[in-house]
Order: C-alpha cells, then structure tokens, then sequence
C-alpha cells in the first residue's frame, strides 16, 4: 500500500512541477506571481521529503521540524506575502481559495506531525494525511499555472494588436503624404 501511495504521490507531483514557463524568460519576468508559482511547486517536494521521512525506518525529526516550518511560512507567503521569500501573495479568488483548503488540511496535519514529533511511532495518519495535502497543493500549483497560461495569452494578444496597430499607424502616416 505503501508503495503505491508513494507512486502515486510521485506521479502527481512529476505530473505538475514541470514550470511551463521555462522557455519564456521575457515574461516569466513580468509575471508578478512567477516566483509565487516557483515555490508552490516547492511546496510539493516538501511534502515529499515529510513523506519520505516518516515511510522510513527512522524518522528524521530534524528534517520534519524544518521541513514543517519552512512549509508553514511559505505557504502563509503564498496566501498573504511575505519579504523573506519573495512572495507577493495572491488576490486571484480561485487560487486564494485553494490555498486556504491546503492551510486548513495543514492546520490539521500539524497536530499529527506534532505528535509523531514527541514520540508517537504510528505514522500512517500523517502519511495519509499528506498525501490529502499533495492533492490539494497540486491543484493549487495547477490554478498558478493556468493563470500563467492566461496572462501569457493576454500578453502574446497584446503584442499582435500593438505591433498591428503600429503597422496602420505607418501605413496612415505614409497616406497622408
């Protein structure tokens, strides 16, 4: 059960962390939530790391602690900025609401992983849980690069009408002559 849990989760994240953006350097640097996007695909390979920690043998509590608190913070980065990261926070109202689904199922997740931390060896609930976790940030990771897609449209339009209303522009000026 185990190890199709664990294909499974690698086959949704490989599924989505490809950034889609890697070709269009020109733009990705006037996405303003390009570095947003970066770090929610992060995201999942935290939660892979958790995974793997607690699926071994010896649970690696160091990792988990930081692992934990470097998700916490990015993730409230992701919903509301943060400076450290470089996160500008979403207003976009089907991403904030996912991402507030992944802060809720995180919420709960902390309190398993706390007691895994002090002691308790039964690690099923939390591997369930983050993989309850994986699903959610990957659809949010999935919005991020939808709304990529769209600003890259708009942004492709906006060239082809800008450099057509140019063309007529010169065209007109040579008329008028």
């Amino acid at each position: 059960m185990k190890k199709i849990t664990k294909l499974a989760l690698l086959a949704l994240l490989l599924g989505t962390s490809p950034l889609v953006a890697s070709s269009d350097y020109a733009l990705t640097t006037k996405y303003k939530l390009f570095n947003d996007m970066k770090l929610a695909q992060n995201q999942q390979s935290l939660i892979v790391k958790m995974n793997q920690s607690l699926d071994s043998n010896k649970i690696d509590i160091k990792l988990l602690k930081h692992s934990k608190k470097q998700f916490t913070q990015v993730l409230l980065g992701l919903t509301s900025g943060n400076r450290n990261y470089k996160l500008r926070g979403t207003g976009i109202p089907m991403i904030k609401t996912k991402l507030l689904e992944v802060q809720t199922l995180w919420n709960s997740e902390l309190k398993v992983l706390s007691r895994i931390e002090s002691g308790n060896k039964n690690t099923e609930k939390a591997i369930a849980g983050l993989n309850k976790l994986m699903i959610k940030m990957s659809e949010a990771v999935i919005m991020y690069n939808k709304s990529y897609k769209r600003y890259k449209q708009s942004s492709m339009l906006s060239s082809i009408v800008n450099r057509h209303l140019g063309e007529k522009s010169a065209l007109a000026l040579n008329n008028i002559k």
